[in-house]
């Protein structure tokens, strides 16, 4: 599928279908950890009881994440895993509180979010569905799904940012059962970070920039809070959502914010107001 927007593409977006592929592989790697931890008690986890609802899910993350992972059949599995964590999120995280940091839902919608993307923008770089499929070539399902790819985009924008804006405010005014921090300390300039940086990513303004800073505070965050714990698996050392927010941001950096954005509102409100201005002298001529 083609996502950029313009026909002369930027530096940033000839890396779009990298970002692309790294958030599908990052997330599919993660996603299986929770399967793993469910069927087998692996990495930590307790076996949960066969035939329950938690065991199908495990099923569900223990063996389509890894086709998700290599890009096979990327949009249906997308399809049915953004569903999983849809009626998890509902069902299991949503009735405990409203806010998905005290509901526990963080990484629920982070995954809901991720999967609705790419189910309408594909698997990106090394997928084997692009070594089997062309994207420009296809037809029912993927060219039905190509058209919600700018409201998916706005969907995964506006939910990282209203998910990453929580963890800031818990840092800065100790709202959601936080702890303030105290200058001049990393997580003060990382609350700061956080509180402000968040709300313009989901206005969808400098969004290019802006990612790209906070997808570089999240790698700091993973490498110098959580990796040193002595655990090598992101489910095991805390550092899970630090490593998918990472991953959505790189993707924003790429991609940018879409049209459904006060960036891209301003782009076709400049491109309306130059195709006026130039009207007359075409028609003086």
């Amino acid at each position: 599928m083609e996502i950029v927007e313009t026909e002369k593409r930027s530096w940033a977006e000839q890396f779009q279908p990298y970002a692309l592929g790294l958030l599908r592989m990052t997330a599919a790697l993660l996603f299986w950890q929770h399967g793993a931890q469910k069927l087998f008690g692996w990495l930590g986890g307790e076996v949960v009881s066969a035939y329950s609802l938690r065991w199908f899910a495990g099923v569900l993350e223990f063996f389509f994440a890894p086709l998700l992972f290599v890009g096979f059949l990327t949009r249906p599995v997308a399809i049915l895993l953004c569903g999983e964590m849809a009626v998890a999120y509902l069902t299991r995280h949503q009735p405990r509180a409203f806010w998905p940091i005290e509901n526990q839902g963080v990484l629920a919608l982070l995954y809901w979010a991720i999967f609705a993307l790419l189910a309408t923008a594909g698997p990106g770089w090394m997928a084997v569905d692009g070594l089997t499929l062309k994207e420009k070539e296809r037809r029912g399902l993927a060219g039905i799904l190509d058209r919600f790819y700018p409201a998916a985009l706005t969907v995964l924008r506006i939910t990282a940012a209203f998910l990453f804006w929580q963890f800031g405010a818990r840092k800065m005014f100790g709202w959601f059962g936080g702890r303030l921090a105290q200058f001049p300390a990393k997580q003060w300039f990382a609350g700061i970070l956080e509180v402000f940086g968040a709300p313009l990513i989901a206005l969808g303004a400098i969004t290019r920039p802006l990612a790209f800073l906070l997808s570089g505070e999240m790698a700091i965050a993973y490498w110098t809070s959580h990796f040193p714990r002595g655990h090598f698996w992101p489910i095991q050392n805390g550092g899970e959502a630090s490593a998918l927010f990472c991953f959505i941001y790189l993707f924003l950096a790429t991609a940018g914010p879409g049209k459904l954005s006060i960036a891209g509102l301003l782009r076709r409100r400049l491109k309306v107001t130059g195709t006026a201005s130039h009207e007359p002298a075409m028609h003086n001529k």
